[in-house]
């Protein structure tokens, strides 16, 4: 019986852990759970970093797709004009042409345009022939461009809009804030009544949107077809040949993204026959 008893007595004592079993293993414990937590942690700021890398990238390309998207719809009333068109001479009531046109055929021009078919506008420039088509107008400078184009969309079915509109990219100062302060924006200001001539500084059918912001610098340069160096201001009343736009924008732009990373950028923009007859099919 004694041995018996002393048999169980041994097997009680083995069983459980020791103090410092427990110790170790609490150690081990905090160890894992002090890893895995700052796993979890720096897990967690990774995603926050590649969203804001994934939402700053993306908001750039989305700002070039608005400026793609118009530049390459730039409106230019010369694809309309016949091949053998005559240019009107309105200070000598002819044409610049052998044949002459009636003086009362350009005084009937210069009734009905109010008096306005030899001015030039922001937009617009002379009425070029006498169809009475008026040639819309490319201007640019280093830190704005402004043009006709047919990219506007209309929302509302039953609004009476054109899909041409009077358009102008500008840079501005952007809002103040602490994290904002002394850097640009690039706005867009859209008309959607085109064919008016003068521009309202205030009117409803003028929007302004914000397409780009945070920038640091940006310039804008215009190239010739077939040259590699560009000009930093264009204006198709002035240009050689005369009325001829660019064949491309070129936006060069230094972005603030997150984390204060700065972004450079070499963008160039193709304007869509903006010389050149359509063809026949058009």
């Amino acid at each position: 019986m004694s041995s018996i008893f002393q048999s169980s007595d041994q097997d009680s004592t083995r069983k459980g852990f020791t103090l410092l079993e427990v110790m170790i293993a609490l150690f081990i414990l905090v160890i894992i759970g002090t890893t895995t937590s700052k796993a979890v942690i720096d897990a967690a700021r990774l995603k926050e970093v590649l969203k804001d890398e994934t939402e700053f990238y993306g908001e750039f390309r989305t700002s070039v797709s608005f400026i793609e998207r118009d530049l390459g719809q730039v409106f230019n009333p010369r694809w309309f004009l016949a091949p053998d068109h005559q240019k009107l001479d309105f200070f000598n009531g002819t044409l610049i042409q052998d044949e002459p046109i009636p003086k009362l055929r350009v005084d009937e021009i210069v009734r009905r345009t109010r008096g306005t078919a030899s001015q030039t506008f922001e937009y617009w420039g002379p009425v070029l022939d006498a169809s009475g088509i008026r040639a819309s107008r490319f201007q640019g400078k280093d830190d704005r461009f402004s043009f006709v184009a047919a990219s506007h969309a209309r929302i509302y079915q039953m609004k009476k809009e054109s899909i041409y509109s009077k358009i102008r990219y500008e840079v501005a100062r952007q809002a103040t804030g602490d994290k904002s302060s002394g850097l640009l924006a690039l706005n867009k200001v859209e008309n959607t009544r085109p064919f008016e001539l003068e521009e309202p500084r205030d009117a409803s059918y003028v929007q302004t949107y914000l397409i780009l912001g945070n920038i640091k610098k940006i310039r804008f340069s215009y190239h010739k077809a077939g040259e590699k160096d560009g000009k930093p201001d264009w204006d198709s009343e002035t240009a050689d040949p005369p009325g001829s736009f660019p064949a491309t924008v070129e936006m060069e732009v230094t972005l603030v993204g997150p984390k204060d990373r700065i972004l450079e950028e070499k963008v160039r923009f193709n304007l869509e026959t903006p010389n050149e007859l359509l063809p026949k099919t058009y």
